[in-house]
């Protein structure tokens, strides 16, 4: 029986509400005004990161393949129609075939950060330095910028890799931390909020999509920069997750849900633009923020209608589908069905995408894993190879084997998706030993099965 960690649910849910948020409030110049700039730079501080984090835990490396080309669909869908929607209001979508507009840079970031699991899966320590190094020092190179959201895609790499290598540890930890614990760590969170804020660092900086030449700022205080920004959001991220409960509640249907609010919502956002860009002319500051607030509210839980999601989530499979239907050698799971191996019924219905997944570090990989010495985590239980081959099998005598129960279902995780390792199943044998053959018996685990992005 797979069980659901509503409290990521519930994570996903505060994160796509202040997308909302920033985005309508980002419509009213809000950086020049002292109470509109408070909760952008809380929100912006923080809300990218924490999701990209979150992304990472998700992500597997089986399918990638369709994983992979899911979010260049969405891309390509997006794009376009939001190109004539502005169109229809008027507005200026400022188009340019490198630099994906405005939010879609999350969905090609998406694509780039989810090329580089399998080698997160095999090389995990050294994936883990390579991408703090890129988040922290990538803005030397003049050549990343917006283009192919290159600079995003590295300054918020860590986060995703150490999503997808700790997140679970992680979120328990912050969840069992005591209240005293988890005010002390919120107080730090704000501070460094109230940092940026009292200081009027150039809000530019949080996005990071732009390199340090832009800033016109010399290496070690673009690298210093970036490390308080990154530290800022790591804190934020921990004090977040340290007061959420595992409770199934609106929250958490929201942020289940949250692929179908971030595409959609940009729509509305842009629909208001030219409201909202005169909103402070006429109206006091603070009235601008609560309308903001309440629109944010209103249009987040609409948004997250769940036939909204699975029309998403149709046609991206079945425009992926499509388009790798003339390559069967990148979907390996067809043959799987062909030869008999998976069904449907053998998961839970709740199970959307299921998968399997080498959690890494496992005794049983050949990477350096960071169970080995060094990082001092310790892999789950029921994970790894184990042998006896001192145990001898009498005659008659069954071999036993446990195994992963098999799973299959759509074939691609989106955002807003998750899984959390299950239990070992184990199954009886159904071939029996030759009388009067002495064999060893060999005894093992496989590596644990991740059911869907919809159990955790």
């Amino acid at each position: 029986m797979s069980t659901r960690n509503y409290r990521i649910d519930r994570a996903k849910g505060i994160l796509i509400f202040l997308v909302v948020l920033g985005h309508l409030l980002a419509r009213t110049s809000p950086w020049e005004s002292p109470i509109l700039g408070a909760p952008m730079y809380f929100i912006y501080m923080f809300h990218m990161p924490a999701f990209v984090f979150l992304a990472g835990i998700t992500a597997k490396s089986n399918k990638l393949a369709e994983r992979v080309l899911t979010y260049f669909v969405l891309l390509a869908t997006v794009l376009p129609l939001m190109w004539g929607w502005m169109w229809l209001f008027g507005l200026n979508p400022d188009y340019d075939f490198l630099r994906p507009f405005w939010y879609t840079w999350f969905l090609l970031s998406m694509a780039w950060w989810m090329i580089t699991v399998p080698f997160i899966e095999r090389f995990p320590r050294t994936m883990l330095v390579a991408s703090l190094v890129a988040g922290l020092f990538g803005g030397i190179l003049p050549i990343l910028d917006t283009e192919l959201s290159a600079a995003r895609t590295l300054a918020f790499w860590p986060f995703f890799v150490i999503g997808k290598l700790y997140g679970k540890q992680i979120i328990g930890w912050a969840g069992s931390l005591a209240i005293w614990q988890k005010l002390c760590l919120s107080a730090a969170a704000l501070g460094a909020v109230g940092y940026f804020y009292l200081d009027e660092v150039d809000h530019n900086w949080l996005y990071g999509s732009l390199n340090f030449a832009h800033f016109d700022v010399s290496v070690p205080e673009g690298v210093g920069l970036r490390l308080i920004v990154d530290i800022g959001a790591v804190l934020l991220t921990l004090a977040l997750l340290s007061w959420l409960s595992n409770t199934k509640d609106t929250l958490a249907k929201i942020g289940k849900n949250s692929l179908a609010v971030y595409i959609l919502h940009g729509f509305v956002v842009r629909a208001l633009q030219p409201v909202l860009d005169d909103s402070r002319n006429v109206l006091h500051d603070a009235v601008v923020l609560l309308i903001c607030v309440a629109l944010a509210v209103v249009w987040t839980g609409l948004l997250a209608w769940s036939p909204f999601e699975r029309a998403l989530r149709w046609w991206s499979s079945t425009v992926t589908g499509l388009l790798l239907k003339p390559f069967p050698f990148l979907r390996p799971e067809d043959s799987d069905r062909r030869g008999g191996r998976g069904r449907r019924g053998d998961v839970d219905a709740h199970a959307a995408y299921p998968g399997v997944t080498h959690h890494p570090g496992n005794a049983y990989s050949e990477g350096d894993g960071p169970d080995r010495q060094g990082l001092g985590l310790q892999p789950l239980p029921g994970v790894g190879y184990q042998h006896s081959p001192g145990s001898e099998q009498q005659p008659g005598q069954q071999q036993s084997f446990a195994s992963p129960a098999p799973a299959t279902g759509d074939p691609f995780p989106l955002p807003g998706s998750h899984e959390v390792p299950q239990n070992n199943a184990t199954y009886e044998p159904t071939q029996e030993v030759p009388a009067g053959a002495a064999q060893r018996a060999v005894r093992y685990r496989r590596l644990p099965v991740y059911l869907s992005g919809d159990d955790h």
